[in-house]
């Protein structure tokens, strides 16, 4: 049982002095009773019994008020509450510290189990005492910490009253932390989490031995998880960043996962592609297994397509939908900048290289152009491909577009020759913390003019897109092109050698380089250095180098998750350009490009399909889904949690408290009691009625 005490006795002498004050100052100013004569006072005796009879009576119960008036003060200051003064940390009186954690992750949305969540809550909230304090914790794969450790717990409904849910996966780790923390900082009473959620089997995979609770803290979980799951999820789509139109279809392969226990019959799968359904397809698929949903379509129009598979609704819909983009060409666009043109056909650097393009020749339609020079910043954008074929140096203006061309998913072939100049290509493209470079070239060795000295190819990767054509040796032997000069070069770091010399020199480097690639071999794309352009391995060599570097983008991401920062590169634009992007539901965030041509965007909060619009461009679309691992709707058994959370020790015997953990207790208590307050509004009553009843004497 609490008994009365005072967070500041000091004033309760204070006030008592002051309540003395009116009966000392009565009793000094007392009125002395006086004889006067009269001829006739017996109708004045009785008028005056009457009224001082009265009068006495006000002055008395205005006496009274007075005194009460200071005392209440008094007491008021002397800040009086209900509790008792503890021995131990064990004697608190039953007092409580507690965080409340409430999971907020999309599988939460599974029937009504986040709405069962939040009533939990707001159950346990309300159980808590006056003198108890609370946190409260909302936790996905990140943790935030909706309510401070305090003692106002009326907080607690209307935050958990506004509570969403969220698209975000689950990993409970940094809530525990974060609740071990907060109640790291009470110093007295039971400290206690009470964990709200499914308690999702995945949530607890980044936990180790050593993430424990501390000793004195003890954690209780309320499981709100349904007791027979069943779900059905779309856990990917496979689809071609870039598409060629051949007259062929695509296939785009739609990946379903069963996660429940019962087998699932005629489970239509439904493709769409900008909004319009191209195909519909059933599957059978057994318990907690995998089929694969196969469509085949055509892209006729060269544009970005953007679509989505989709399963009927179930009770957890957010992972029955998948989106995807993809970019559909006509043709290949290939620009080569010619460093050696030459007076006759024959003599120019690239005349194989025509040859080798020409529409008759073409085993992909590619179409061609040439000049002497690099394009112009607006103009190298419409390029899906560049050649540098021996060409001198470039110029600082044209080492940066050709960074911001292949930084936007742009692909670049550069060629070696007699007319380069190493020094400025290694200043220009391969210095710096970012060099586009794959490698810096050294010197050049071999004599182009000596036939019977020669080096041959020895090693290629063949587990490389462009060379795993010709692992049968049916389709090609590279072995037989001779070269009689190259460049030694050595990589730079990022770059992977493709293909070797029988010396170990690198014949063929790869780079990626932000969401495009280069390419760079160390001889000529010519005969003057190789007689590889007469073999017939040369013109199916160039056809698969430039396929790779056109359909096989890295692209910003093939798609995001949930939460991921996006970063959308390759604006030919000058910094400070506005940029708007709009989310699935329509809404516009408006930022600027930055210095590196490009943009950041990190409200990825929706899945769903996103674009990017700059006035005058092309609009730039990217989609972002959800984490399907999240789909695994398994439980952990909390008695399992709770052994694996605490270490099963006991806290150390509690101490004696400290004169300042009392103070700190009791300031505490007697703030969330607020007694003063009742004090100090009597205080206001009895004035105002003082000052009625002096007005009327």
């Amino acid at each position: 049982m609490f008994g009365l005490q005072f967070l500041t006795p000091l004033f309760l002498a204070a006030g008592a002095v002051a309540a003395s004050l009116p009966l000392i100052i009565h009793l000094l100013n007392r009125e002395r009773a006086r004889r006067l004569v009269f001829s006739t006072i017996r109708f004045i005796k009785m008028s005056h019994q009457a009224n001082v009879q009265r009068h006495r009576l006000k002055q008395l119960l205005l006496l009274l008020m007075r005194i009460l008036i200071l005392a209440l003060l008094g007491l008021a200051f002397a800040r009086p509450f209900f509790a008792n003064t503890p021995a131990t940390t064990g004697a608190i009186g039953g007092v409580r510290n507690i965080v409340i954690i409430l999971d907020t992750s999309y599988s939460m949305g599974y029937l009504d189990t986040f709405n069962r969540a939040k009533k939990a809550v707001i159950e346990l909230a309300a159980d808590l005492q006056p003198s108890d304090t609370s946190a409260l914790i909302f936790t996905n794969n990140r943790a935030r910490v909706v309510k401070p450790l305090d003692t106002e717990h009326r907080q607690i409904q209307s935050a958990v009253t506004g509570a969403r849910l969220t698209n975000h996966t689950t990993d409970y780790l940094d809530a525990i932390q974060s609740a071990d923390e907060i109640l790291g900082e009470a110093e007295i009473g039971r400290k206690q989490i009470y964990f709200v959620s499914d308690l999702q089997r995945i949530g607890w995979e980044s936990f180790v031995d050593t993430d424990k609770l501390s000793p004195d803290i003890e954690i209780a979980f309320v499981d709100v998880s349904a007791k027979e799951l069943s779900n059905l999820a779309i856990t990917g789509v496979s689809v071609p960043q870039v598409v060629l139109d051949e007259q062929r279809p695509v296939q785009i392969i739609v990946r379903v996962q069963n996660f429940g226990e019962q087998v699932v019959e005629g489970l239509p799968v439904q493709l769409f592609v900008d909004d319009n359904n191209v195909g519909t397809t059933t599957l059978d698929i057994e318990p907690n297994d995998v089929m694969d949903a196969l469509f085949s379509v055509r892209f006729r129009t060269e544009k970005i397509y953007t679509g989505y598979a989709t399963l009927p609704d179930d009770h957890l819909e957010i992972d029955d939908r998948r989106y995807f983009r993809l970019q559909s060409l006509k043709s290949i666009k290939v620009h080569c900048v010619n460093g050696e043109p030459g007076r006759r056909d024959y003599e120019s650097e690239t005349f194989f290289l025509e040859a080798a393009l020409q529409p008759e020749n073409q085993i992909v339609p590619i179409d061609l152009t040439q000049s002497r020079q690099l394009p112009n910043a607006s103009e190298i954008s419409k390029y899906d491909v560049i050649i540098l074929a021996n060409v001198e140096k470039l110029t600082g203006a044209e080492a940066r577009s050709l960074k911001a061309f292949v930084g936007a998913g742009g692909g670049l072939i550069i060629t070696a020759g007699d007319r380069m100049d190493l020094e400025a290509y290694r200043s220009a493209l391969g210095a710096g913390e970012a060099p586009l470079m794959p490698c810096n070239f050294v010197q050049p060795v071999g004599n182009a003019l000596d036939r019977d000295q020669f080096s041959v190819l020895a090693t290629l990767d063949y587990d490389h897109p462009i060379f795993h054509p010709f692992k049968d040796p049916n389709h090609g032997d590279f072995g037989r092109g001779r070269f009689y000069r190259y460049i030694q070069a050595v990589p730079l770091k990022g770059s992977t050698v493709l293909a070797s010399f029988d010396d170990g020199s690198p014949a063929l480097f790869e780079k990626v380089y932000g969401t495009g690639r280069v390419l760079c071999f160390t001889s000529t794309i010519d005969r003057e250095w190789t007689d590889l352009p007469i073999h017939g391995v040369y013109l199916p060599f160039l056809y698969e180098a430039i396929k790779y570097l056109a359909l096989k983008r890295t692209d910003e991401k093939p798609d995001y998750r949930i939460g991921d920062l996006v970063e959308l590169g390759g604006y030919q634009l000058p910094p400070g350009i506005e940029i708007a992007i709009f989310n699935p539901a329509g809404e516009e965030t408006r930022t600027a490009i930055n210095e590196n041509g490009g943009v950041t965007y990190d409200t990825t909060e929706q899945p769903g399909i996103y674009s990017a619009h700059i006035s005058g461009e092309q609009p730039h679309y990217f989609v972002v889904n959800p984490d399907t691992v999240e789909s695994d709707l398994t439980a952990r058994d909390p008695e399992e949690l709770t052994s694996m959370l605490t270490s099963g020790e006991k806290a150390a015997p509690t101490e004696v408290v400290t004169a300042e953990t009392i103070t700190r207790y009791h300031s505490e208590v007697e703030k969330n009691q607020g007694v003063w307050w009742y004090l100090m509004l009597g205080v206001f009553l009895l004035a105002v009625g003082e000052m009625f009843i002096a007005n009327r004497i």
